[in-house]
């Protein structure tokens, strides 16, 4: 008797029942990925929530629950009205719901560890555009092989799902159950308290940022909040009341996070700190300087070149002797930054002087030949990626230009895609060779060197194996084979300091040495798994924005001064031209950025002694870096202490921004 009354209790409430099997198998996929990837239940590195008491975490798993409930709920809905609507019926519906929701959820996830295992939860397609130049098809050709192996991977699934869904469907058993139907009007009933429920359930926690912080992370409230904001977006500028950062004016389509503020006009279009200021004429100290001969200069850029270079040892041997030796005759900047994690853009920094594309300042370039310098492009990458040669100049026709491209037969791997194009150290310390035979160093000479020995997967074929005999294969790149994978970035850095000291020996030999100002720097650094992260681009810290630079000048004063790219033109010319030192004070701050100008996801300030203000644009929260603290936006404000620093980082963000955009006008009106 009572397993007839069980029986038809489970009839009776199936769908309801089937949804909560989902809801729980899903939610043992996805606490397990929130714990192992982002240590929510217990706290981990740079985390500004985590859950670690019984209230904590009763309350985040039972909302946790909610939202998947309605999610998957909502979802069985339409599955069984389709259902119904082809008259199937019975037990083989639900089977078939419950192994497709499961599964797919359970094939996302998988994929997003391993993406996650390589970089951070900041990325997204813009920052994937910006690490290929540019181009979204330039670095998902770059991806290719990664993306060939997670495509096989889920069709391997699907074909064994498709299997055990074809057998069910023979069994005789699950036929006669198919035939059956009922009546469901309870968990229509149910169904609609939940979304209502769900309306209120999901406002609330888009103004809570302590169960926002977990819940964000969420599928089910994801697409939730991401759904009710599209359709609260009342005034269409792709911001609603349903998610975070909220939309603070709905029927005002010109104020929103992240608008573009107009200096001046008193309406504060991104929500932050009122209006905002004009800014103020910035002034190009280069432009004082008279164009004129000086010391020869070599500039040489070390793609994906981590700061602790210097400092590292592999069996008790430093892995940089050259650049080690160059910093005790010369000047090493101890806090020098990139402003961005991507190749092209840190390069654009370098020779023109500035983050944003705009022709306000004397471009490297410009000043070089206004000065009678001959200018020789060397570089083991295709300066095409990404436009850099145009925009900085340095396809001119009096450049004597050699690249990747230019030397295609030379190429290190098969593929002729821009992002992919490079050439080994000894092709391009060749290069060198051959080009300063044919110079008259009588005639102020400028070479840029671009050594490519750093760039991801750090090895290969015929790659000089100077520590290690076996490099990582680019399969088996993954965080259990961390040490693995750093051996192999540092043989490379072992090759890159190779090539470094051949210049410098070919300088030598040809009795120009003592007469030529050498600059060496990275584009940006590199994660490697160190600090849970591979590669670069997405999140900011020492280990991705941390450059060594180096010049063989050791007059120059620097004071634990943050130094950045577009500093270091300057730097490097005043040092040739035997000009006064380029002043260092204490106040200076480097500007970073993750995203764009116009996209920002984080930005940050690094100031005297490396002291960092990170403000995340989706939370609204900053980090301080000597308190490794967060703190929200409002509570930042209202520290006397920090608020300081907090406002002049958005405003810095603010005037590049208002810069960028009063250039591209002057541009197109041109």
């Amino acid at each position: 008797m009572f397993l007839l009354k069980l029986e038809e209790l489970v009839w009776r409430y199936r769908r309801l029942l089937i949804v909560l099997i989902a809801v729980i198998a899903i939610q043992l996929f996805e606490l397990t990925f929130l714990h192992f990837k982002y240590t929510l239940f217990s706290g981990g590195f740079l985390q500004p929530f985590s859950y670690q008491t019984l209230p904590e975490r009763t309350g985040f798993i039972l909302l946790s629950c909610w939202f998947d409930v309605a999610l998957y709920g909502t979802l069985a809905s339409l599955w069984f009205f389709i259902a119904q609507k082809l008259k199937r019926h019975g037990i083989i519906i639900y089977y078939y719901f419950t192994v497709l929701v499961v599964i797919s959820v359970g094939i996302w996830l998988g994929l997003r560890f391993k993406v996650l295992s390589y970089f951070s939860d900041t990325i997204n397609l813009h920052i994937i555009q910006s690490l290929g130049g540019g181009s979204l098809q330039q670095a998902l050709s770059y991806a290719s092989n990664e993306i060939a192996l997670f495509t096989g991977a889920i069709c391997l699934i699907v074909s064994c799902v498709v299997f055990i869904l074809n057998a069910l469907s023979k069994n005789k058993y699950i036929q006669q159950l198919s035939k059956k139907d009922g009546a469901h009007s309870t968990y229509v009933i149910m169904l609609t308290m939940t979304i209502v429920i769900t309306l209120v359930m999901t406002f609330f926690v888009s103004n809570n940022d302590f169960f926002r912080y977990g819940l964000e992370k969420k599928i089910s409230y994801q697409l939730i909040s991401t759904g009710l904001d599209k359709i609260s977006d009342v005034d269409f500028d792709g911001f609603g009341i349903f998610s975070y950062p909220k939309d603070k004016a709905s029927f005002n389509a010109t104020i929103y996070p992240g608008a573009l503020d107009i200096p001046g006009d008193g309406v504060d279009q991104d929500g932050f700190l009122g209006d905002a200021l004009v800014p103020s004429i910035e002034k190009d100290t280069l432009t004082h300087i008279t164009a004129k001969s000086g010391k020869h200069i070599v500039l040489i850029v070390l793609e994906s070149t981590r700061a602790d270079v210097l400092t590292r040892q592999i069996n008790h041997r430093y892995v940089a002797p050259n650049l080690r030796s160059l910093t005790q005759q010369g000047t090493s900047f101890s806090y020098a930054y990139s402003h961005t994690g991507y190749t092209t853009t840190s390069l654009k920094a370098i020779f023109n002087r500035q983050l944003i594309n705009g022709k306000s300042k004397l471009s490297l370039v410009k000043f070089l030949q206004a000065a009678g310098y001959q200018l020789s492009v060397i570089s083991g990458q295709d300066e095409s990626f990404g436009d850099m040669a145009e925009t900085v100049g340095i396809n001119d026709k009096t450049v004597n230009f050699f690249d990747a491209r230019t030397a295609l037969k030379d190429r290190v791997f098969p593929s002729t895609d821009s992002g992919s194009l490079r050439l080994s150290e000894e092709r391009v310390v060749e290069q060198f060779q051959t080009r300063i035979k044919h110079v008259a160093f009588s005639t102020p000479q400028f070479f840029y060197i671009n050594i490519q020995a750093g760039h991801f997967p750090y090895a290969y074929p015929k790659m000089t194996q100077r520590i290690t005999n076996k490099p990582i294969p680019r399969s088996d790149i993954n965080p259990a084979n961390k040490d693995w994978v750093s051996l192999t970035y540092w043989n490379a850095m072992v090759n890159a300091d190779w090539a470094v000291g051949a210049i410098i020996d070919d300088l030598k030999k040809l009795g120009v040495y003592n007469n030529t100002t050498l600059v060496i720097l990275g584009d940006h650094g590199e994660s490697l798994f160190d600090d849970g992260f591979l590669g670069h681009g997405h999140a900011i810290n020492d280990t991705q924005t941390q450059i060594p630079l180096i010049i063989n000048d050791a007059d120059i004063v620097v004071d634990n001064a943050a130094i950045g790219q577009s500093d270091v033109a300057e730097i490097m010319l005043r040092s040739a031209l035997g000009e006064k030192n380029m002043p260092l004070d204490g106040n200076k701050r480097v500007f970073q950025i993750v995203g764009s100008l116009s996209k920002p996801i984080l930005c940050a300030h690094v100031a005297k002694a490396g002291v960092r203000t990170v403000f995340d644009f989706r939370s609204e929260m900053f980090y301080f870096s000597e308190l490794n603290i967060w703190k929200t936006y409002q509570d930042s404000l209202q520290d006397a202490q920090l608020k300081t620093r907090a406002s002049n980082l958005i405003y810095e963000w603010e005037a590049l921004r208002w810069r960028e955009f009063t250039e591209t006008s002057k541009a197109l009106q041109r």
